[in-house]
């Protein structure tokens, strides 16, 4: 594989300059499928751990694992997916074929997951989840990875690209609606037995729904085809990612955040079960009021990035998340509601910065290296990127369930609830506070280390469009 830089295409490069504005509804529209892409890895970190053991008799540590596990896979397919979505040419673009195919193949595993057999025994059913989670990891990866290329060809302008992925952050909203106001009426109305199999139908129908529309309507889009037929091996792109520190350093904070986000978001049914000694109607409340917050945010977070930078604006957020995050060691049932729902509501705000800013930098790190080489390997970036959100869900999971059961945690079925330990307890509370709090602050640190701006991106467009190579880089400190 030739890895020497090269310029642009000036055919590559006017068809960017003679694209169309994007619509709202184009935006919106391609945003839509972020809803099923939250969900599926939504659901994951809010109820399957929990319908594992508390549903099938599956123990938490065994149930974690398998988790886990079925993240790493995506150590291998998502590359590949990367790869095969760059290379493929149809009369309809590259990356939308799969979107299609995702949604049909993602809406099917999602049913069989909560729609498991009665075997009888602990051991088969861990069996059946751990297969079914495989195929549901592999269908999620056909339309994920695609989808998440494609804003980087859908338009080159470094602030659309803060518009296009605020659109994303409000699906966001929508998945975690879906799936803790929808999911907790569900699991309240029907009991768990009976109320995961619902869950799997109709929850799963939403992301059926919003994946169609992301692939009807991004039916016009402007895209920009494969410069070169390369293929990559897994050694090459990783030397590839290498030579992008500010993906690098993108990618290593972000893992941190989702990890954050995941442990969170695992540890939230069963600290409202055992330490709020509530049930799944605690989950509205936290879908309700992180909602607000969320929406509240995004026209803040914007202007912000603006105002501050991108990476500035994120460490700001990342602090902010951490000290609220804290405030979760102090809740207790005979805690008002204000304040449960206060705390809520600001954990949304920093919740829409976390989300609206950290994936608008995605799209930079890979026009970055659209002009420092002169290919377009979205697929690739897109692919590695798809590949750490799934192992850091996991590994919030992993994390989670392993600190659980080191403190004696007790695992049932047919959703019956048993006593739990205060180790067990006091475990639950460090899960929800501490361990995102100390993750997201990990997170802001390492984005001190990052260079990359709109200055640098337009010094170096400007240098290809001459004709000049646009090895400068003005935030290369080895210069």
């Amino acid at each position: 594989m030739d890895n020497t830089a090269r310029p642009i295409d000036k055919s590559d490069e006017a068809l960017s300059a003679a694209a169309p504005a994007l619509s709202k509804w184009t935006m919106l529209g391609w945003a839509a499928g972020s809803h099923g892409s939250f969900v599926m890895i939504g659901i994951l970190s809010f109820f399957l751990l929990n319908y594992m053991t508390d549903n099938l008799g599956i123990s938490i540590a065994v149930a974690g694992q398998i988790i886990f596990l079925a993240r790493m896979y995506d150590l291998i397919t998502d590359p590949i997916m990367g790869t095969i979505s760059d290379k493929t040419q149809t009369s309809i673009g590259r990356r939308r074929p799969y979107l299609l195919l995702g949604a049909i193949t993602c809406f099917a595993c999602f049913i069989l997951l909560f729609n498991a057999p009665d075997f009888g025994s602990p051991t088969s059913a861990a069996i059946y989840v751990a297969v079914i989670l495989i195929l549901y990891s592999t269908a999620y990866t056909i339309f994920n990875v695609p989808h998440l290329a494609m804003p980087a060809e859908m338009t080159s302008d470094y602030h659309t690209r803060t518009t296009l992925t605020s659109f994303r952050t409000l699906f966001f909203i929508t998945a975690l609606l879906t799936l803790t106001i929808g999911g907790s009426i569900i699991l309240d109305r029907f009991g768990e037995k009976d109320g995961y199999a619902i869950i799997g139908w109709g929850i799963g129908a939403t992301v059926f729904v919003t994946m169609l529309i992301s692939f009807f309507a991004t039916k016009n889009v402007t895209r920009r085809e494969r410069t070169l037929s390369v293929s990559y091996s897994v050694r090459e792109q990783i030397e590839m990612i290498w030579q992008n520190r500010h993906f690098c350093i993108f990618l290593l904070a972000k893992t941190f955040l989702l990890t954050a986000n995941a442990s969170f978001s695992v540890a939230f049914l069963y600290f409202a079960k055992y330490a709020m000694e509530s049930g799944p109607q605690l989950m509205s409340r936290l879908g309700m009021w992180q909602t607000l917050g969320t929406l509240a945010s995004i026209p803040l977070w914007i202007f912000v990035s603006r105002r501050l930078g991108k990476r500035n604006a994120l460490i700001v957020t990342g602090l902010g998340y951490s000290c609220i995050m804290l405030t979760w060691l102090l809740a207790s049932p005979a805690e008002p509601d204000l304040i449960f729902n206060t705390r809520i509501f600001i954990i949304g705000i920093f919740t829409g910065g976390i989300i609206t800013l950290g994936f608008a930098l995605l799209p930079d790190t890979i026009a970055y290296d659209r002009l420092k080489s002169g290919l377009n390997r979205e697929g690739v970036y897109s692919g590695i990127y798809s590949t750490m959100e799934k192992v850091a869900s996991g590994l919030g999971t992993l994390i989670f369930s392993t600190y659980l059961a080191a403190n004696g945690y007790i695992s049932s079925d047919a959703g019956e609830k048993i006593a739990q330990s205060d180790a067990t307890v006091d475990a639950i509370y460090y899960a929800v506070g501490v361990f995102p709090a100390l993750a997201v602050l990990t997170a802001a640190f390492i984005m001190v280390f990052y260079r990359l701006n709109e200055e640098t991106l337009k010094s170096m467009s400007e240098n290809v469009s001459a004709g000049a190579p646009a090895e400068t880089d003005p935030t290369d400190s080895r210069r």
